[in-house]
Order: C-alpha cells, then structure tokens, then sequence
C-alpha cells in the first residue's frame, strides 16, 4: 500500500531540514547539520530583504505633501463634500445667531460663543445701523475635528439701510456641541493652530471655492444693476469681480 501524499511531504521536509545533509567532495564526505543550514538560510533571506530596500526605495512613491505656489499644503486626501441645510438645529443656531448680530443683544451673543470678551458694543451698534436684517439663511455644512462639532458656511440674504436690493453674504461658523444639547460658536478657532489649520484647509475644497464663486458672482451682478448697493460695498471697501 502507498503512503499517504502528505507523509511523503513530511518525510521530505525532515530529509531536508531536520537531518544532516550531506555533501560529496572528492574523496570525502561533508555533512552539515540543521542549525547551521538555518543560519545560512536566514542569513541569505535578511541580505535579499536589504537588497530590497536599497533598489526598490528609489521608486517608491513619494508620501510629502504637495506644497503649492503660496507655501500651503495641498492635501491629497478627497475632500468631504458638504451638506445642505440637512441639521435644522444647526440652521436654528445660525438664525437666533445672526439676529442677535442685527439687535446688538449682547447678552443673547455671549451665550453663544466661547469667548463672548471678543465681541465690542460699540462695533455691534454700528453693525445695527448698516445691517437690518438676515434671512433666508442657507446652511453648508461639514464634519469638524471632533464628533457633533461642524464647520459651516451660511449663505443669507442680507438687508442693507437705504439699498432696496438684498446681496448675499456669507458667514463661516465653527460650532461644537455644547452641555445643554445645543452648539456654541468657538470665536476663539483662528488661535487654535489646529483648527485654524484645519478651516483653512476647508476653504479649499472645491464645492467651498465655489460657493465663495457663487456669492460673489451674484452680488457683483446686484451692484451692476442697484448703485446704491455699489456705494455700499465702497464705502466698506469690498472688492467685487467686475469681469
């Protein structure tokens, strides 16, 4: 009766590195027990593992960051595309926000942000007598560095004293959830490096560049057509693209 096929490997297997093997010379016989054949085996694989290294490292693909012509890392990674008006909680927050802008509510606004010393009375009530009213608000949003917290862009109509026409304008929010189920507005992200890297990096995402396109290509046809409008963006030194 033939032995079974996987005694034979087996068998085989031992012949080769469980025993001596031997070497014939001339005239005599060279054995060579199973250490040292492990020795030369190892030693055999570890110098092709280095060859490896050395020849194949040249063509590797090179992992640095592409840098652009402003100094700024340009990620590789595929951006996250962002959602429209899809957390009503977040568009609420964005709303009661601005509104609280246009009256100059101090108190409400300190509630709403981290550092509520950064905002300036007298600044607000100036912004009061320009901006009456926000509406229609239009929110933009993506994930932020931690969970529940969002980067977004709301995109509103804005009412303007003495301009009939209402442009839009655009605000960029950086909210994190809050003790009370609510966001706050982290005013102070521009001072996180960390943050503040990530926004920027945010911003160049190709749906942020034209959402910035859009609002700008529509408020430039406004001011073409309503000179009061126009007067307004220069008095405040806004810079449209007439082109």
């Amino acid at each position: 009766m033939q032995e079974n096929f996987w005694k034979k490997i087996n068998r085989k297997y031992d012949e080769l590195h469980l025993q001596d093997t031997e070497i014939r010379t001339s005239g005599e016989s060279v054995f060579i027990n199973p250490t040292v054949k492990l020795v030369v085996a190892w030693g055999l694989f570890l110098l092709v593992f280095i060859l490896f290294l050395v020849i194949g490292k040249p063509f590797a693909k090179d992992d640095k960051p592409a840098v652009g012509m402003d100094g700024t890392i340009i990620s590789n990674e595929e951006y996250i595309p962002f959602e429209r008006n899809e957390y009503p909680e977040v568009n609420s927050f964005v709303e009661n926000y601005l509104n609280a802008i246009t009256t100059a509510d101090i108190n409400v606004l300190s509630t709403m942000v981290v550092d509520p010393a950064q905002f300036d009375v007298a600044i607000l009530e100036r912004k009061k007598q320009m901006v009456l009213n926000y509406s229609n608000v239009d929110c933009y949003t993506k994930p932020g560095l931690t969970e529940g917290s969002y980067v977004v862009y709301a995109v509103v109509n804005t009412q303007i004293a003495g301009v009939e026409i209402q442009p839009l304008s655009l605000h960029q929010f950086y909210l994190m959830p809050n003790e009370f189920g609510g966001f706050v507005q982290n005013n102070t992200a521009s001072t996180n490096p960390e943050i503040d890297a990530y926004m920027n990096q945010i911003d160049r995402d190709p749906d942020v560049v034209d959402l910035y396109k859009r609002v700008n290509d529509n408020n430039t046809e406004s001011a073409k057509n309503d000179e009061a409008l126009r007067a307004f963006y220069e008095s405040i030194n806004v810079q449209l693209d007439y082109d």
